[in-house]
């Protein structure tokens, strides 16, 4: 198959972003990945260890019938989301309670890439459906679509596919409009299908990304320490946020975005920006919420990833930055120290002693 055969079919599934890779491993990847783990700077991200560098840097690893690998990258700011999103609101759907509540200030953030549906099981549709669709041409493809969830080294692979380039900030940095703000997804093919060639653009001398992380945790091009990174510390960071911890997340609740919006890569995308939530209404309808709950009210959102006793942590943390004295604030934070769990009080009993 030709690649604008491929091309075309992709789009019939709202993927327009697509780029073709052999399935030879990625030495340089796999070293840098190791290097990372032997440093420390996974944080406590064990699965990040073992074997998964040499295994997500060797498609055939995963699939020894791989010869090439189909990439695909999926924008997810603004109205860009639509195209492959059924529901590109659904985070502010399933947060409305909360959204038209009061008091409106403070307000905690949401990372862009969380505001539609779980991306992992909306975007590993599309790429399954297209795997479908090439298999009915003859096109022999895996049953697995990898999205972000298996260890498969997509941003490497996309850079190597031409989809863009690898940028200071560790993301992939592409010449369309979204630029940066792209889910990456993959399928692997046993087919020798025609590889495109990598895009030779660089960053150059631009180092905004380095400069504008407000936690310093781009520690040099391309080097990120997770132990500094505010995604890190709102989504993956178990138990009770220190108090450097807590302050370094400001007002994120979850995610952050901030290296990518300071990139220039960035200027035309149709961003919307993060989606602000009203921290005490958050708390306050969190507080009650047991996880079945949690799972009904947000399971269809990438929000499932930190669970509802992270994210109140987080949200209990960026009320103690933002310095909130509405009334009842006190009275609420007592509430969450005596919750069931453990970081929630720890973290409601650290901003009640701050205060």
């Amino acid at each position: 198959m030709n690649r604008d055969r491929l091309v075309t079919i992709a789009e019939r599934h709202g993927l327009e972003l697509v780029g073709i890779t052999g399935a030879e491993p990625l030495d340089d990847d796999r070293r840098r990945m190791e290097a990372s783990v032997t440093a420390g700077r996974m944080g406590r991200m064990e699965w990040m260890g073992g074997d998964r560098p040499r295994v997500a840097t060797d498609p055939v690893a995963l699939d020894p019938a791989a010869r090439s690998v189909i990439v695909v990258a999926a924008p997810y700011a603004g109205g860009d989301r639509a195209a492959w999103d059924p529901t590109p609101g659904a985070l502010a759907a399933a947060l409305a309670p909360v959204l038209g509540a009061a008091p409106e200030q403070p307000v905690g953030r949401i990372a862009r890439y969380a505001v539609g549906g779980d991306y992992h099981a909306t975007l590993r549709s599309r790429l399954l459906a297209l795997a479908d669709d090439l298999r009915a041409e003859g096109v022999g493809t895996g049953e697995v679509a990898y999205v972000d969830d298996r260890p498969l080294a997509e941003r490497a692979l996309a850079a190597r596919a031409g989809i863009g380039w690898i940028g200071k900030n560790t993301n992939l940095l592409t010449h369309s409009r979204a630029g940066s703000w792209v889910f990456l997804g993959a399928i692997l093919s046993s087919e020798d299908l025609p590889a495109d060639e990598p895009i030779r653009t660089t960053c150059g001398s631009c180092t905004r990304c380095l400069v504008g992380c407000p936690t310093g945790a781009l520690v040099g091009p391309r080097t990120i320490d997770a132990r500094r990174c505010i995604s890190y510390l709102t989504i993956e960071h178990p138990g009770t946020l220190d108090a450097w911890e807590s302050a370094a997340i400001g007002d994120w609740i979850f995610g952050c975005d901030v290296c990518q919006e300071v990139c220039p890569v960035n200027a035309d995308a149709d961003d919307a920006g993060p989606l602000l939530v009203p921290l005490i209404p958050l708390v306050e309808w969190l507080l009650p919420m047991g996880s079945r709950a949690f799972g009904r009210a947000l399971g269809a959102t990438a929000l499932t990833r930190a669970g509802r006793h992270r994210l109140l942590r987080n949200a209990i943390a960026a009320l103690g930055n933002a310095g909130a004295d509405a009334p009842g604030v006190d009275a609420l934070l007592r509430r969450a120290a005596g919750d069931p769990r453990a970081e929630v009080r720890g973290q409601a009993e650290q901003v009640l002693a701050a205060r």
